[in-house]
């Protein structure tokens, strides 16, 4: 945790009482740290804390959730908790997102308090049939595409433009929204062929790949680009451009806050779910979309993995569950083989 946050961990050296410390004091700091901003992890870790100490707050009896210490949270608290969730209906996918942020946050208290160990570590979240990631089909993809062009043709402005490019990057990367979003253009190659040092959930970097047809698209949104931002600098220092996002707004912004030219993650969701045909579009979609293909394609796994930037490829692993209808596909196309050769 960083050095400005670490306040109420100084307190806890090997001679305090670790268990007499404000457990929700020590939740704000691993927040602070692990869930800042507006976006769907930062918001989920944020729910998943809140849930567990209005939890805790009732199984200990405690008047106010401030009262709560770190030692109210133990083992058989975790436990009740989960099986608490489970019993009022809370999916088994939901249960195991929340398990899974008080692992990590038990074992980064665990790693910053001496003599804390992790109540969560033991705890086995509930069992769930792994299920492939929802995707779309290249025919819907393809109408996807040819919808962003013709409201780009109806008109040509800036925003279409770029709308209509950021939905084709996602499509051509697999970004996350958050990591497309906050993209600078010093992190683009000159021969905008790499994404250089894309930072990734777990605090990782990673080069993304553009491939050759993408190229054309985002060179002409890039000059549309330029010629937006000439209305907010008149002699653009190319410095000052390399701060800049990829991906601009010029909504209420301001050459004096740089920061203001910056997408909001409601824009980027907005911006992708305009294009939807069938299917509501959302870009974690459009991610699961480019992983389903690339992995259909190369049949590398380990490939998928780098190039989505999982950390750990069991998590790239679920691509390559099937669904119940390509099951029943499958197993028909068998029986009919079957007949044939009797």
């Amino acid at each position: 945790m960083p050095r400005q946050h670490t306040d109420l961990f100084a307190e806890a050296r090997p001679d305090k009482k670790v268990a007499k410390m404000p457990l929700p004091g020590v939740v704000r700091e691993y927040l602070t740290f692990y869930a800042e901003g507006r976006g769907h992890t930062a918001r989920a870790k944020q729910l998943d804390t809140d849930k567990f100490l209005e939890f805790l707050k009732r199984y200990k009896r405690a008047k106010e959730i401030e009262h709560l210490t770190v030692g109210d949270w133990d083992l058989s608290a975790t436990q009740r908790f989960v099986d608490e969730s489970l019993r009022v209906g809370e999916a088994p996918t939901t249960v195991s997102r929340r398990l899974a942020t008080l692992k990590h946050m038990g074992r980064v208290l665990s790693e910053r308090i001496p003599g804390f160990v992790n109540p969560a570590r033991d705890v086995k979240p509930p069992r769930i049939q792994p299920r492939k990631p929802k995707s779309i089909r290249a025919m819907e993809v393809n109408e996807i595409r040819t919808k962003a062009a013709s409201s780009r043709a109806e008109k040509n402005s800036f925003n279409r433009c770029r709308n209509e490019t950021l939905l084709n990057l996602l499509l051509d990367t697999g970004l996350r929204a958050d990591e497309i979003r906050t993209l600078k253009m010093n992190q683009l190659g000159d021969k905008l062929d790499w994404i250089r040092q894309v930072r990734t959930k777990g605090r990782l970097y990673r080069d993304v790949y553009i491939t050759t047809e993408m190229r054309a698209s985002l060179q002409e949104y890039l000059t549309a680009r330029a010629r937006e931002l000439a209305r907010f600098f008149p002699k653009l220092n190319a410095s000052v451009d390399a701060t800049l996002p990829l991906f601009i707004s010029s909504y209420g912004a301001s050459a004096s806050d740089l920061k203001s030219f910056e997408l909001s993650p409601k824009s980027v969701w907005r911006a992708i779910r305009s294009f939807s045909v069938d299917t509501k579009l959302h870009p974690h979609l459009l991610r699961h979309t480019y992983a389903t293909n690339l992995l259909d394609d190369s049949r590398d796994i380990r490939l998928v993995a780098q190039a989505l930037g999982h950390s750990d490829v069991r998590i790239t692993m679920r691509y390559t569950e099937r669904g119940n209808e390509e099951v029943a596909e499958a197993l028909e196309k068998v029986r009919k083989s079957e007949k044939q050769k009797k």
